[in-house]
């Protein structure tokens, strides 16, 4: 362990970000995470350097390819920030929840206006949007998972070009079903559709 102190490197947007995205990869390389992080290649393999020297993360070779994964106590580290984001993420809805009951007679009235659906029951997906949703999480989850296998496979980039370029397709089906829904569609699920899709072009690139 260096001298470098994690807690600075932590306090920082983008190494927060790129430690999750390595552990959720599970292995991964400089250049996909650069793009997963919106950082240029010199600063993402600055960042990584430090989290090298602070013993979060490791690189290895397959053949010429050089990857990066976290080491053991860079997962401790990456359960560590999961729990401490629910937590700042859930902390502002207790509050909200805590605020409506004080607040009685006017969540009653608001409830009313809503046609008597609860705050919580109103921010619910629709069958059509849960629907829409699922398929964009199903389909994430093949894209992450082909283009994880094909990394530890050491494919080479017109491999995995040929293997992931026909979920470009699927994302446009699930744009058109969205653009001709006769219902509105939740931000929620637009927003899911476009992170997978910039996903699919990064690892496209890659």
């Amino acid at each position: 362990m260096s001298d470098e102190n994690p807690e600075k490197l932590f306090l920082q947007e983008k190494p927060t970000r790129a430690l999750l995205f390595i552990g959720s990869m599970g292995k991964t390389y400089a250049s996909v995470i650069s793009k997963e992080i919106d950082s240029t290649f010199a600063h993402t393999t600055r960042i990584l350097a430090k989290m090298e020297q602070c013993g979060l993360i490791r690189f290895t070779f397959e053949g010429r390819i050089k990857f990066v994964e976290l080491t053991e106590y860079g997962r401790e580290v990456e359960a560590a920030l999961k729990e401490f984001r629910d937590l700042i993420e859930e902390e502002p809805l207790k509050d909200k929840k805590e605020e409506s009951l004080d607040n009685g007679p006017e969540r009653e009235e608001a409830a009313e206006k809503e046609g008597g659906k609860e705050p919580e029951q109103a921010e619910e997906l629709d069958p059509l949007n849960a629907e829409i949703f699922e398929k964009i999480q199903k389909l994430r989850n093949k894209i992450e998972s082909i283009h994880r296998d094909a990394i530890k496979q050491g494919d080479s980039k017109d491999t995995i070009s040929r293997k992931l370029g026909p979920y470009s397709r699927d994302i446009k089906k699930l744009q058109n079903q969205i653009e001709r829904a006769e219902s509105p569609i939740n931000e929620t699920v637009i927003s899911a559709l476009e992170e997978s899709e910039k996903l699919l072009e990064a690892y496209l690139r890659s």
